[in-house]
């Protein structure tokens, strides 16, 4: 991860605690529409199109398997490492008896129920060939790249946030991110 996404990240915490992610990609879209043209300025103009009740209805089966093997705390999603994997950008869920909290990620890596079910990202594919090509090893790219990859994360925490909407069976924190994120981002649904 390079210094901006770093700094951006920091910058971000508060706004992304509080749940505004309309104001992280608003910041992190005008960071990058303010770096010099590169070829992943083309998620300005993308968005992810997977379909939300579908997303929900995913979520909501894997909430009853997993209910039903314990009492579920948490569940935490993440998008596999879509800088390497291009040929598929995806997200799998897991369960938690337990909540760990923001404090230390630790418990992220010790779930209790887990499905051989991702789920499609669907609507970046041109993004992802960009990735796939020369750009993404390009060195007079690497702000861009690192911006536009936290604006990925940022978008694909947008789409978690409005499916668990169309989730009847979230009664616990949602936690999404991507693969070796931290910047996490939580839904909390009352019971």
């Amino acid at each position: 991860m390079s210094n901006i996404s770093s700094e951006l990240q920091d910058q971000l915490e508060p706004l992304l605690r509080a749940g505004d992610l309309a104001q992280c990609e608003r910041i992190v879209s005008a960071r990058l529409a303010g770096l010099p043209h590169s070829p992943f300025h083309i998620i300005l103009d993308l968005s992810i199109t997977t379909d939300l009740k579908g997303v929900a209805a995913v979520f909501d089966e894997f909430f009853q398997e997993q209910g039903a093997r314990f009492k579920i705390a948490a569940v935490y999603t993440e998008m596999n490492g879509f800088d390497i994997n291009t040929d598929l950008w995806y997200c799998e869920p897991f369960a938690y008896e337990q909540y760990g909290g923001h404090e230390n990620y630790n418990w992220l890596s010790k779930w209790q129920g887990e499905t051989e079910d991702g789920i499609a990202i669907m609507g970046l594919e041109a993004l992802q060939e960009v990735y796939a090509g020369a750009a993404f090893r390009d060195e007079r790219f690497r702000d861009a790249r690192s911006v536009t990859s936290l604006l990925v994360v940022i978008r694909f925490q947008d789409l978690i946030r409005r499916a668990a909407l169309h989730m009847r069976e979230l009664r616990f924190p949602l936690l999404a991110t991507a693969h070796d994120y931290a910047f996490i981002y939580e839904v909390r649904r009352d019971a």
